[in-house]
């Protein structure tokens, strides 16, 4: 069992996603203090919206193609991650609903390029833990806040898995939310 994925993106072969899971945290705001001051530079993200690796897995891969195509509408690959990852038109409302907070006990780190696995050496640094495996982020998910933030239905939560349900959300956030505004 692996305690962290690297894995490439499926259009642009040369760049690599990097997941990881942090679980058992005093708190998480030095290493967000480092990720503002740009010192680190990845996603973090809370871990009770998350359901599976794969759903970050598909925001990461549209993050890193909008920043190859100039399509982003934030300011960084590790950013548009986070706001690939919300349903919100509203980057703050994404950072809020799906950022890591400073009270935060556990995390989840996105990276993008992370070659020799300099970043992820430095957070292990910062938290002074290792990563646990990425698989353990399902039971951190609090599925009652996912539903509600993601607006699924009762009939798509029980028709389909809620993976498939927020995966679909990821892909075609801008066909979703066109016309209405920000959310």
């Amino acid at each position: 069992m692996a305690t962290y994925k690297k894995i490439k993106h499926v259009l642009y072969p040369d760049s690599t996603i990097t997941l990881a899971l942090y679980s058992g945290l005093e708190s998480c705001k030095d290493l967000r203090k480092s990720v503002m001051e740009g010192t680190v530079v990845a996603s973090l993200l809370k871990p009770s919206m998350i359901v599976d690796p794969f759903q970050v897995l598909t925001a990461a891969n549209k993050a890193v193609h909008l920043s190859r195509t100039n399509n982003m509408t934030t300011k960084n690959v590790h950013s548009e991650i986070l706001f690939c990852l919300s349903p919100s038109k509203n980057i703050s409302e994404s950072f809020r609903s799906f950022g890591a907070a400073d009270s935060d006990t556990s995390v989840f780190v996105a990276i993008v390029d992370d070659a020799e696995d300099k970043t992820l050496t430095r957070i292990s640094e910062i938290l002074g833990l290792s990563p646990v495996s990425i698989d353990d982020v399902a039971s951190l998910a609090d599925t009652v806040l996912i539903t509600k933030a993601y607006k699924l239905s009762e009939e798509e939560i029980s028709t389909y898995p809620i993976l498939d349900a927020l995966v679909s959300r990821i892909a075609a956030k801008e066909i979703i939310t066109a016309g209405k505004g920000k959310n």
